[in-house]
């Protein structure tokens, strides 16, 4: 039986509690876009993210950007959790596929990259004095 193809979802946990996080991601993804919180009247019904940007991955072929979401969500109480997910409908093109799985990994290691400099004795401080 065949599977069908789906952009995966990606996700890296930080040694930050959300509270902290949440300011830290913020500062982070400012430059794709604006966080929305989650939507209050639905936040004792499910686990939602605690912050989400929508934003697009640009590649540098000729093709359109592929539409991506991402998010920081709790994970325990001293742990955070970055994700980037697939934000299209439906089921993507081959192409738009290949697209995420070559730049969302880098993008997501990016954004965790920069919340773990921010942290209290991270390794790009201590190379930086």
């Amino acid at each position: 039986m065949e599977t069908p193809p789906a952009c995966g979802y990606l996700s890296r946990v930080v040694d930050l509690p959300i509270a902290v996080a949440e300011v830290v991601f913020d500062d982070v993804t400012q430059s794709l876009g604006t966080a929305t919180g989650p939507d209050p009247a639905v936040i004792g019904t499910a686990m939602l993210p605690a912050r989400r940007v929508r934003t697009w991955l640009r590649t540098p072929i000729l093709w359109p950007a592929v539409p991506i979401e991402v998010e920081l969500a709790p994970w325990s109480r001293s742990r955070s959790e970055v994700a980037v997910r697939y934000a299209g409908r439906g089921r993507p093109r081959a192409i738009t596929r290949r697209m995420y799985d070559a730049a969302a990994p880098r993008l997501l290691d990016e954004v965790v990259g920069a919340i773990d400099a921010r942290l209290p004795g991270s390794r790009a401080r201590r190379r930086a004095a």
